[in-house]
């Protein structure tokens, strides 16, 4: 039955663009021997503000403070 389908390929399409969006691994230095934490604070990045975005992501674009 395509009724349960196509909301799960929207909703799917929908989590990835918001996770991968803010969960994209930034440039890092592997050398630096640096403790998990502040490894992660280096991998992760917000995203732009704005109202679309802050609605869009449930605000979660604001990756490093959630």
């Amino acid at each position: 039955n395509s009724c349960v389908y196509l909301p799960r390929y929207i909703e799917s399409t929908w989590f990835i663009w918001v996770s991968q969006m803010n969960h994209i691994p930034m440039d890092i230095d592997y050398d630096k021997n640096e403790d998990w934490v502040s490894t992660q604070l280096h991998a992760t990045c917000n995203v732009n503000q704005s109202v679309f975005n802050d609605w869009f992501t449930g605000h979660l674009n604001f990756q490093i403070e959630h």
